[in-house]
């Protein structure tokens, strides 16, 4: 048995614990705060260029961030209407999964979730990989929840209030670690039932990654097509596997997939809605395991800005102009003070307008162990969730301003952040979405509460949300 299908296995057993989301989001109260309990705030972020050179500069954004309640997550994903409505799925109790929506940037929290016809009965049973999307041009909320064998899909149209379901949702039975998002068509003359295309992938059991598509807005999908195998066809052909991130679509219909491939960043690119792939290798500077999802954004004009972590735990940032036939130099845009880093996913609203949210420790003790670090090395290592923003990203030396979202003196997590218990509860990934006013919401687990903070013992995890606010991205 591979190690990704016993870390599955494994998983399984763990569908009692508590768990809890994380979003970033609205204003509250920007006083730095250390009562686990209550509010807190990362306070302001710190202007820098990349490399972390800290440089002055006006407009720093500002930490914000509370806790929401009932509301358990492994893999947050969240989604934000026209209207600046947020959704995010997270389980409920130890057998169903609910979505949640707000319409007052976090402050308050109601329940909309699926149901089967007819009844109050929740539509999707509890499963590890709970996941929600909003196509941004229709509205339409997909909950989507994989089963292993298939997946169970719901959507909406009228913000939750009435729900369609569809229980098999696959392109191909047996898969994992998906991603669903839609855009226009590339090849397809007429889509009268829905007028995106909505895509489904996910990584095969032998490592690669493959993509369905559905015509109809989810109720029936094509085989899925392989974007990448799991074994290196341009080399020797060894196995390469790794995780694809979150896949997007730009204007004209071009499907990008991200991919940790062989050691090294890479992106599958379809110009026929996946019916053929295009494999480009961003960046070199790294050649292990890169421990974590890489990251794709596209913008209304087609730029492509591309986020991963090297080998070194480091943050990077890679940019193209021209659909991804080159790639700007890689640039380190990690805050200053993470020497540690994990889980980075980006999100762009205009053009050169990005945040990144990540999982990154100040006080991890890689720089000095690595390659040799061991769980005991990590006793005192505490993990925050940043955020990384600029409207300069296609600049030649923007600048970023970058800042953890929850209180220092109130970690997340504590512990070692690795490809083999990633941050505790927090597993394959998390989630970034720039909102209509141009406010960043990104999705983080608190694994941290009170005995967390002085002992390193994960006593429970709670829903919290926070943003960065003051720095508007549309």
């Amino acid at each position: 048995m591979t190690a990704f299908a016993t870390r599955r296995l494994t998983l399984l057993v763990l569908l009692g614990l508590i768990l809890s989301l994380a979003l970033v989001a609205a204003p509250r109260d920007l006083t730095p705060s250390a009562t686990a309990a209550g509010d807190g705030s990362g306070g302001k972020a710190v202007a820098h260029k990349a490399g972390g050179k800290v440089v002055t500069a006006p407009g720093a954004p500002d930490a914000l961030f509370h806790r929401v309640s009932k509301a358990r997550a492994i893999e947050p994903t969240l989604g934000i209407d026209k209207k600046g409505t947020v959704y995010y799925t997270a389980a409920s109790g130890v057998t169903n999964v609910d979505v949640w929506k707000s319409k007052d940037s976090g402050k308050n929290w109601t329940l909309t979730s699926p149901t089967l016809p007819g009844t109050d009965v929740k539509a999707h049973a509890l499963t590890l990989d709970p996941y929600i999307y909003v196509d941004e041009s229709t509205g339409r909320i997909f909950n989507i929840d994989l089963t292993v064998a298939c997946s169970n899909l719901s959507y909406s149209d009228d913000g939750g209030a009435t729900w369609v379901t569809n229980p098999i949702a696959c392109g191909r039975p047996i898969n994992d670690h998906q991603t669903l998002f839609s855009g226009p068509p590339a090849i397809t003359p007429e889509l009268p039932a829905y007028p995106e295309v909505v895509y489904y992938c996910w990584n095969d059991f032998g490592a690669g990654s493959s993509c369905s598509k559905s015509l109809d807005g989810g109720v029936s999908w094509a085989p899925g097509t392989q974007a990448f195998q799991g074994y290196d066809t341009e080399g020797q052909g060894e196995v390469c596997g790794g995780f694809h991130g979150h896949g997007v679509v730009g204007e004209d219909g071009t499907v990008y997939l991200p991919k940790e491939y062989c050691g090294q960043p890479w992106l599958g690119i379809s110009r026929d809605e996946g019916l053929t792939w295009e494999r480009v290798q961003v960046a070199n500077n790294t050649t292990e395991y890169l421990g974590s999802d890489t990251s794709i954004a596209v913008d209304a004009k087609g730029n492509l800005y591309y986020t991963y972590e090297t080998a070194m735990q480091e943050l990077y940032l890679v940019t193209s102009t021209d659909g991804g036939k080159t790639w700007s130099k890689p640039a380190m845009v990690g805050h200053p003070k993470v020497n540690e880093v994990t889980l980075p996913t980006i999100d762009v609203g205009d053009a050169g307008k990005i945040a990144i949210a990540y999982m990154g420790s100040e006080n991890s003790p890689f720089r000095g162990c690595h390659p040799d670090c061991q769980d005991s090395d990590y006793k005192d290592a505490k993990w925050n969730g940043y955020i990384t923003m600029t409207t300069q990203a296609l600049s030649k030396n923007p600048t970023f301003f970058s800042g953890p979202v929850n209180d220092r003196m109130d970690p997340i997590f504590r512990g070692r952040c690795d490809f083999t218990n990633r941050c505790g509860p927090v597993l394959d990934f998390i989630d970034i979405e720039v909102s209509p006013d141009g406010t960043p919401y990104g999705a983080f687990v608190d694994a941290c509460l009170v005995l967390c903070i002085k002992s390193g013992s994960i006593d429970g995890q709670d829903a919290v949300v926070g943003s960065m606010v003051g720095l508007q991205l549309r």
